[in-house]
């Protein structure tokens, strides 16, 4: 499990840092961004902190095995993914939702499985 969040740590990590380093291309480059509206670079860097943070929070708490770090980033990453899930009950293509489904909505509440094992008495300095 600890191996799983790293990993979608190092996802939502990368991902967050495209949209600080290149926020114009990481726009034109993931499907489905352009239909959200125009592109706004300061808004795109501001998202892309949140997922740099969230990412922070899952390495931190896997590697600490602290459940209060992968609540505090569960909190970005299973809103984000909720609100996705929210959004295709409003008319989604099929293609589109399977995407969302793995690209986004998996991989934010993945997480959230992973809190009741990290038990607070066996935390690792």
């Amino acid at each position: 499990m600890r191996t799983l969040l790293i990993l979608i740590g190092l996802y939502q990590g990368a991902n967050g840092l495209f949209m600080l380093a290149a926020p114009a291309l990481w726009y034109v480059t993931i499907p489905g961004v352009t239909a959200t509206g125009p592109a706004n670079p300061h808004f795109i860097r501001d998202i892309g902190l949140a997922f740099i943070a969230a990412a922070a929070g899952l390495i931190i708490g896997a590697l600490k095995r602290d459940r209060w770090m992968l609540i505090v980033a569960s909190i970005f990453l299973g809103g984000h993914a909720l609100l996705h899930l929210a959004e295709m009950q409003h008319g989604t293509t099929f293609a589109d939702a399977l995407r969302d489904i793995a690209l986004i909505v998996l991989p934010g509440l993945l997480p959230l499985a992973a809190i009741p094992a990290f038990d607070p008495q066996k935390r690792t300095a």
